[in-house]
């Protein structure tokens, strides 16, 4: 019996090294333990300081309402934990995401606020808006200007999206070393069929739709002419509507932004180089001047509060106004979809099938709900996740109450499909829609292995069994499989379009194809019923139930208690506008945005989960945004 080097050990006795260790592990956890508990407590204690340590907010006579949204505009903010909020050290910036209904919200509610004298955009925070979105705050900002209150715009420079917010404003001051970029629109996609051929990988595409373009940047090294023609179209459609803003915004004559922007080289050579100068001249701009001349500027238009500019951040304002209480006796459901579509559940900012499915029939098991309207921001996704929204959908309508969709920027493919059981869809004129279609890829790895030298070889009782096995090439009977069944999808998308829009289904498939639309365009062909905002959207279905006075009740995924107590917190603290300008220093120069996008243009395949591997989903749609 072979000895032990630490000596013996009877009745499961430790050994000496073993105690050692012991109680190192058992200080480690003690350790450990406190450290969590004073983290915890750390916590606590700034959700007090959240809670009771600030001042309420006074709103003084003669206020400006100031207009600066901060990071990227969504219809919903993306699932954020909140320990991480706190632990970066923001309330009023959740990932960077500022959320369109509270710009709305604060405009409609200073329009009518007698200690609210003007208003005050600042983009310079702005990274990116959706068309549509940016056309919805300037409708916002027109009604404002009807109580006879002034809009004054400000910024350092101007891009496209913040030049076209910055527009509706009665005047716009820029910085003297400032331009008003304008560009136009274009859609740019990275392809890499001979990067993947170099590597060994085999690219499988299925697909119905002779625009649907998603596979292209797996099968191409370029545009298909088929999309070139598609997205030529969309862009120039909505170009033309924002120059069409633009130059009624800026009393502008027609052709004048065409006229800038095709011939800015020339422009600027009047005015060597300068900028600005060429935008004051132009008339994009009404004043140009130095920050410190600016801003005394506006404290002459606006009025000061000691030094300060006497104005007010529409977040604290909005904390400091709290929405009124509606009439209960009419509900009305907002459910809010947001992102790409996948199967199973999923945090806000992306939509799981089974998340989205079972928050339409949470609603529908509430009877005092009488109608729903669904804001869709989303390029698609899982044609399976789409179907089982769908399915709730539908479930919803069948009890006799109403649907009524909003759509945001993008509710293309998959975003199409979940719009089908709606008795009415409403759009904007920049969104994007429609993407009829459907894909799927599958990708092997078979010569990559060969050229590491690794072999792939085994049995298998059937012909499908372990077809997807890394390192072995697709069968053919899985290729006409999937094959089939992405055509049946087609169908199956066809059939729901028809359906839904009293249209045969020839007349839609000659819509469809993949091909997508402005929602111009989509109104003309009979893809939407209206053009509208979301507000015009909740007014239909308040009208579909006869409902004078109705609440809207906005539904959302459950939060654990501590998760919904920390973003109760949050809510009501006091908005640090310092802490948020420091998103602005995180912005990526050109090379990250250039990786980012080919991250981005790549990451879909990690969450492509689909059980029957087919997608309805638009990729460039996600990518149009100012």
């Amino acid at each position: 019996m072979a000895g032990s080097l630490g000596g013996s050990q009877t009745g499961g006795s430790k050994s000496a090294l073993g105690r050692f260790f012991g109680g190192m592990l058992a200080i480690y956890r003690f350790i450990r333990s406190v450290l969590f508990n004073l983290l915890f407590l750390f916590v606590l204690l700034m959700l007090v300081v959240a809670l009771i340590g600030q001042p309420p907010v006074v709103i003084q006579n003669n206020t400006a309402l100031l207009l600066n949204p901060t990071g990227v505009i969504v219809e919903q903010r993306s699932y954020s934990d909140p320990l991480t909020v706190i632990a970066n050290g923001s309330t009023g910036l959740v990932n960077g995401e500022v959320v369109l209904q509270d710009l709305l919200d604060a405009i409609s509610t200073a329009k009518d606020d007698n200690r609210i004298s003007s208003m005050l955009i600042m983009t310079d925070w702005l990274q990116s808006a959706g068309l549509s979105q940016l056309h919805d705050l300037g409708l916002a900002i027109d009604d404002f200007k009807t109580s006879g209150k002034k809009v004054y715009a400000w910024g350092s420079s101007f891009d496209q999206g913040q030049y076209l917010l910055a527009s509706k404003a009665d005047e716009v001051l820029m910085n003297s070393y400032g331009q008003v970029g304008l560009e136009g629109f274009g859609v740019w996609q990275n392809y890499f069929q001979s990067a993947l051929a170099k590597l060994g990988v085999n690219v499988h595409i299925f697909r119905v739709g002779e625009y649907k373009s998603a596979v292209e940047p797996f099968s191409r090294s370029d545009m298909s002419p088929e999309s070139r023609s598609n997205y030529t179209q969309l862009l120039n459609d909505l170009w033309g509507n924002y120059i069409s803003q633009v130059e009624g915004n800026r009393g502008l004559a027609a052709g004048t932004i065409n006229d800038y922007v095709n011939r800015y080289d020339e422009h600027l050579a009047e005015y060597q180089g300068n900028t600005a100068d060429l935008a004051l001249a132009l008339n994009l701009v009404d004043r140009i001047d130095s920050r410190p001349a600016g801003l005394a500027y506006l404290q002459e238009l606006i009025g000061t509060s000691g030094d300060e500019l006497k104005a007010i951040e529409f977040q604290q304002y909005l904390a400091a106004n709290p929405a009124p209480f509606a009439n209960p006796s009419r509900r009305i459901a907002l459910i809010v979809a947001e992102g790409e579509i996948i199967d199973g559940e999923a945090p806000q900012g992306t939509i799981g099938g089974d998340t989205l499915g079972n928050l339409v029939r949470e609603v529908a098991n509430d009877d005092d709900v009488e109608a729903l309207v669904l804001r869709i921001n989303s390029p698609g996704g899982s044609a399976f996740a789409s179907e089982i929204i769908r399915g709730e959908l539908a479930a919803f309508k069948a009890s006799g109450r109403p649907i009524v969709v909003s759509m945001g920027d993008t509710a293309a493919s998959g975003g199409y499909w979940i719009s089908t059981p709606a008795d009415q869809i409403w759009a904007s004129a920049n969104t994007l829609t429609g993407s009829i279609g459907i894909f799927g890829t599958m990708f092997t790895l078979e010569e990559s292995f060969s050229k590491l030298g690794i072999g792939t070889d085994g049995v298998s009782t059937t012909e499908l069994a372990g077809y997807a096995a890394a390192g072995r090439p697709l069968p053919d009977m899985a290729g006409r499989v999937i094959q089939q069944q992405i055509e049946h999808g087609y169908t199956k998308f066809i059939d729901l379009v028809a359906e839904s829009r009293d249209m045969d289904p020839v007349q839609v498939d000659a819509i469809a194809q993949g091909q997508v639309w402005s929602g111009q365009a989509a109104l003309n062909n009979g893809l939407v019923d209206q053009l509208g905002t979301l507000d015009e959207a909740i007014a239909a279905a308040a009208t579909l139930i006869r409902a004078e006075s109705y609440q809207v009740e906005l539904y959302e995924p459950m939060l654990s208690p501590f998760e919904q107590f920390l973003k109760q917190v949050m809510e009501n603290a006091t908005v640090s506008a310092a802490t948020d300008r420091m998103a602005s220093l995180l912005e990526p120069g050109p090379v990250q945005q250039t990786l980012r996008r080919v991250e981005q243009e790549l990451d879909w395949l990690n969450r492509a989960n689909d059980p029957q591997h087919a997608y309805v989903r638009c990729l460039e749609c996600s990518g149009l945004r100012l």
